[in-house]
Formats: structure tokens, sequence, C-alpha cells
């Protein structure tokens, strides 16, 4: 009862004093990756940018079908040449600012144009290839500003455009204008942070304002979240989705194709099926930069290693993406990476493509030069090379399956499976060398010390015994 009072003696304060001051604005920011996908703008530019003032949303579909009613900030790159802007997206965009919105475009010429381009010329500026020359400074509302900048190439504007940052020939870098009720902003990419980790908010001091000021003459409802923008194409392949969008559609079949191919051999490598509940999608993204993967999707770039022109990196990426799910629900200690480049090199082996040979021993070359019997450095400590560590894990499954048959790694991932519960926490690298111990019945953690591994069968509740 006497809580219920205090309430409505506040409640009661609440109403006598008025209306609480207004909140900060809030942004509601769409990054795109349709025309380009970098985990950078998966929610890493949020996070150095604009995390304490909104909420940020991506759009993985075609951009002319993205709903921006309840967006006020938008934010492009100058895209790839494998996806062009398309007309309607470019127009899209120039509804959404006429409207109110703001657009950042972050982008730098070069020789050809990025397809960006399109969408600057709509409103009146252009990118060059001429370089800007240091030092850079701050004009108008960023005169005070330090600017920070790793490279980049000047902008060619017209006569509406103010420009905020300049290079040390007056030559504008950042420039804004407005365009019905919105704000343009387009800059060199070097303005902005570019580490995948989101570790590098150069600039943040007013890059942030800058946002937020000019989103904020959109009004949006904090209160009503943005509708999700996944990749809006799909094909059934059996039990596997394909999704992209308009962008990345030409390359779905053939790349779907590949991972036909790939998939059988992948099977009989690790002697299993994929773990239950995993591929049941695979995304297409509008990148030759890798791919990804959560388990129960995989995600490609639909022209890595310069496909269709060359085949290869295309199979050791999707067998790659896709031994990740048959590792689930248990992650390799040490070797999670490694292990799935392995498997896609050996079924670029088991395919045919000399490139799979090459691949393998060159890796494996680049340990022993750190280490050039591979048995004296540690790959399990924190200062051990990159090269350490891929090129040993290399080296020990072609050892495993030379020293105990060429299915070895079939019968390690069999008795992973069988004896390690759903349910178990943790699976360390001590974990790991009981299993394999059990799957080829022999104890193998003098073998695995005697490369150096800090494995012990006293920190690991496995028992070293034979196979079950």
């Amino acid at each position: 009862m006497l809580t219920a009072i205090a309430s409505l003696v506040v409640f009661a304060i609440s109403l006598a004093v008025g209306p609480a001051p207004a909140d900060p604005p809030t942004v509601h920011s769409v990054s795109d990756i349709s025309q380009q996908f970098t985990f950078y703008m998966d929610g890493r530019f949020h996070r150095q940018y604009l995390a304490e003032d909104g909420r940020d949303f991506r759009n993985w579909g075609t951009l002319h079908k993205a709903d921006l009613s309840n967006v006020n900030l938008l934010i492009l790159t100058a895209g790839d040449a494998h996806v062009p802007y398309a007309d309607d997206s470019i127009r899209h965009v120039m509804r959404f600012v006429r409207g109110g919105g703001t657009l950042l475009f972050m982008g730098d010429g070069r020789d050809p144009m990025p397809p960006g381009q399109a969408v600057v010329e709509a409103f009146d500026a252009r990118l060059t290839t001429d370089r800007a020359t240091a030092p850079l400074r701050g004009e108008g509302e960023l005169e005070a500003a330090e600017i920070t900048c790793r490279g980049g190439t000047i902008l060619d504007l017209g006569r509406r455009w103010t420009p905020l940052v300049v290079d040390a020939s007056d030559r504008p870098v950042l420039a804004t204008r407005r365009f019905g009720k919105g704000h343009v902003i387009v800059g060199s990419r070097g303005l902005f942070g570019s580490r995948p980790d989101a570790s590098d908010p150069i600039n943040a001091a007013w890059i942030t304002p800058m946002l937020v000021t000019r989103a904020d003459d959109k009004p949006i409802d904090p209160n009503r979240r943005v509708p999700p923008m996944p990749a809006e194409l799909a094909r059934e392949f059996g039990p596997l989705t394909v999704e992209f969008h308009e962008g990345t559609e030409p390359y779905a079949e053939a790349i779907h194709e590949v991972f036909e191919e790939v998939r059988p051999h992948l099977v009989e490598l690790t002697g299993v099926e994929p773990s239950p509940g995993m591929i049941r999608s695979m995304l297409i993204l509008p990148t030759g930069g890798g791919g990804f993967s959560s388990g129960n999707r995989i995600a490609i770039g639909a022209w890595w290693g310069n496909y269709p022109e060359k085949r290869y990196p295309m199979v050791e990426l999707i067998a790659h993406e896709s031994g990740h799910s048959w590792v689930l629900p248990h992650p390799e200690p040490l070797w999670n990476e490694p292990i799935a480049t392995w498997l896609g090199i050996k079924t670029g082996q088991r395919m045919g493509f000399p490139e799979a040979d090459e691949t393998l021993a060159r890796q494996i070359a680049k340990a022993r030069r750190h280490d050039p019997d591979l048995t004296q450095v540690n790959p399990l400590a924190e200062d051990a090379h990159r090269d350490v560590v891929w090129g040993k894990s290399y080296f020990v499954f072609e050892e495993l399956e030379r020293k105990h048959g060429p299915q070895a790694m079939g019968k390690y991932f069999q008795t992973k499976r069988a004896i390690l519960e759903p349910g178990r926490r943790g699976y360390s690298m001590d974990d790991c060398v009981a299993v394999w111990s059990r799957a080829v019945g022999e104890d193998l953690f003098p073998w695995f010390q005697s490369l150096a591994f800090d494995v012990d069968p006293s920190r690991t509740d496995i028992p070293v015994a034979s196979r079950p």
C-alpha cells in the first residue's frame, strides 16, 4: 500500500512540473549492404558513430524495395561494379532525401569509377580520381574540428554544395547540401573507420553530431521498429533455401550447383552428415570478400576468387563455410578455421584442382619458416604466429591421415558425435586430442606433445581409451 501511495505522489508531482525534458535526438539508421557486403557495415559503423543515439538496421535486400518510412539516416558506400546501383534504387534514395531523410555516402573515385558515381551524380556531385593532399582541415561547422584521413580523393561539386573538409589545396573532400527537406553528405571513405572490429572510430567527435543533427530533421517513431530488410528472393532446392536479391540473382543458381558438387565430398571426408538443423539456407552476398556461417545458414561471396572465371576458390569457400556446420555444436579449439579450410582443400583435391595441392603445400611451408621441423613452437601460445597455427594444423591432419588411414578425419568426426553430449560445456584442445585418441585407437597425447602442443590428458574428462 505504501508503495502504491508513493507511486501516486510521484505521478502527481510529474503532472505538476510538466513534461520531462526532451530526449536526445533518436536516429533510425540503415546501413546498406545490398550493393557491397562488408562486415564493417554490418553493425560496426553504428557501434563507432551512432550507438548512443539510436538504432541501426541493415538492408540485405534490393535497395529500392527497402522500407525507409521510419528511417532518418541512410548510409551508402561506393559499391561494387558487379552490382550497379539500379535506376529504381537511385530514385528511391532521392525520394527518401527529398522527404526529409539524411543520406551519408562514403566513397572514393577510381578508374573505372565505382557504381556509386551514379548516386552522387543524382545530387549534382561527382567522385574524382584526384588524390587529396594532406593536411586536411575543416570548414564552416567543422572549422575547429581535428581531421584524420587515411587517404582518399577529392570531390567535384555543383554550386549548391557546402564543403565541410578540404585538402591542402582547398579542394573538397567532404561536403553537404540540402535536397528537398533532407540532407546529403558525401565524403571520402578515408575519413571514416574501416576495421571490421570497429576499433577505429576516427573523427567520431564531429561525425556523430554531424549525422545526428541532420537526421533529427525527419521525425521518426522511436517506439516502432524498422521492418526487417532481408534478401527478398529465394529458391528452394530440396532441403536448402538459397536467398538472394535482384543484384545477386545472376550468381545464385551456379553457386548452388557448386554446393551440390561439394557436399558429397564433405560427407565422405567427415564420415557424417552436417549436425542436425545445420545448413538450411545459403545467402548469396554481394562481395568477393568471402563469407560466413551461422550454422544453419551459410553466406557465400558471389564473386569470391574471381568466380565464375576461377572455380577452385569458390569450391574451397563453400566447403569451408559448410564445414563449420559439421563441427557444431562443439566448435573446434585452436583450428576451427584451419579445419574448415582443410576440408575445402581436400574437397578441391578430390575434385581434381591442382590449386588445392599448391595451397596445402604453401601453408605448411609458411609454418616451417617459424618452426622448421614443426616441433618447437606451441601453436596454443598467445604469441603463436598465424602461419604456425594454420600450417601446423594442416600438417597434423595430413599426418593423422597418413598414419591412420585416409578416413582418420572421418573417424574423428564420428567419435566426436558419439561421445560428446549435446549440452556439454566447452571443448578444449585436451578434449580434442582425447577424442582423436579414441577415434584412432591410440593415445595421441605424446605425439601432440612432441609437436610442442601444450596438451595434457589430466585436463580432460574424456578417457583416452580404445574407440567405442
